[in-house]
C-alpha cells in the first residue's frame, strides 16, 4: 500500500507540482515582459530610418505566431495594424502551456508625423497599441495633437475646439467661444498656425466673426445665420505643456488688451 501511494503521488502530484512551478516561472517572466508589450527601436528618428517594432505576448507552445504588417488609414489618424497570426493552429495541436513570445517587424516611415500602432491577433483580439513618432532632427513639427475640446477651469463656460492635421500637414483650425463685457457670446477662429520651439509652441492669427441681428423663429433662441463680417482681431500664441495641457495667449490688434487661459483637454 505505501508503494502504491508513493506511485500515485509520483504519477499525479509531482507532475502537477512541476506544472505549477513552471506556470509560476512563466507568469513572472511574462509579467516582466508584458510591462512593455510594444517596443519601438529607435524610439525617435526621422523619415527614412527603419524602425523595429517588437510585440511581446503570451502564446501557446506549438502555435507561436508570425507577425504581419497591414498599413491602413482610418479617418484622420493614420494607423499601422500588426497581425499576430498563428497559422499552425489549424494544422498542429497546441500545447496548454503559455510562454512569453516576441514578434518583430520592420517599418520605415517616409514622412514626419505620428502613427498609431495597433496590434491584433488574427481572431481580432486586442493585444496593445503604441505611437510611432517620426521627426527629423531639430524639427518644429508639433509634438502633440491639438484635436479636441479644451477649456480653462477658471472660466468654465468658455472654451476652444481644435482640428489639427497632426499626422498630415500639421495645420490647425481653432474655434474660441468667449463672452464680452455685456455677457454676449463672441466667436473667434484661429488660423494660419505655424509651429516652433521644437514643436511645443505655435502662433497664429485670431479672426473675429459676426453676423447681422436676426429674430429667430420661436421657440428657438438661437439660429444659424449668414456671415456678416470676418476679419483679423489679433495674434494668438500657444505653448504646449503636455498632451493635455496648454497655455494660450491672445493679443488684440485693436487695443482690446491681452487674454491668457490655462487650458486642459476634455477627455471623454
Amino acid at each position: 500500500m505505501p508503494t502504491i501511494r508513493f506511485s500515485m503521488l509520483h504519477r499525479f502530484l509531482l507532475p502537477l507540482l512541476a506544472a505549477l512551478l513552471s506556470a509560476m516561472a512563466v507568469s513572472q517572466a511574462a509579467a516582466q515582459a508584458l510591462l512593455a508589450p510594444i517596443e519601438i527601436t529607435p524610439a525617435n528618428a526621422g523619415p527614412g530610418v527603419a524602425r523595429q517594432i517588437t510585440v511581446r505576448a503570451l502564446w501557446l507552445i506549438g502555435c507561436l505566431p508570425t507577425a504581419t504588417i497591414v498599413g491602413s488609414e482610418i479617418a484622420r489618424k493614420r494607423t499601422l495594424t500588426i497581425y499576430l497570426d498563428d497559422l499552425q493552429r489549424d494544422v498542429f495541436r497546441c500545447s496548454d502551456l503559455l510562454i512569453p513570445h516576441t514578434s518583430t517587424v520592420t517599418y520605415t516611415p517616409d514622412a514626419e508625423g505620428d502613427l498609431r500602432i495597433l496590434v491584433l491577433t488574427n481572431r481580432g483580439t486586442f493585444v496593445g497599441e503604441a505611437t510611432l513618432s517620426t521627426r527629423a532632427a531639430n524639427s518644429n513639427r508639433s509634438q502633440f495633437d491639438l484635436t479636441g475640446m479644451w477649456y480653462d477651469p477658471a472660466t468654465n463656460g468658455s472654451g476652444l475646439t481644435f482640428v489639427h492635421g497632426a499626422t498630415r500637414n500639421d495645420q490647425v483650425f481653432g474655434t474660441w467661444y468667449v463672452y464680452d463685457a455685456q455677457g454676449m457670446p463672441r466667436w473667434y477662429t484661429i488660423q494660419n498656425v505655424t509651429w516652433s520651439g521644437g514643436g511645443l509652441q505655435a502662433g497664429g492669427t485670431l479672426y473675429e466673426t459676426r453676423a447681422n441681428s436676426i429674430v429667430c423663429v420661436p421657440p428657438y433662441t438661437g439660429c444659424p445665420v449668414a456671415l456678416a463680417f470676418a476679419g483679423p482681431a489679433g495674434l494668438v500664441s500657444i505653448v504646449m505643456q503636455g498632451p493635455n495641457n496648454a497655455r494660450i495667449t491672445a493679443i488684440s490688434s485693436n487695443g482690446g488688451g491681452t487674454l491668457t487661459s490655462n487650458l486642459i483637454r476634455s477627455i471623454f
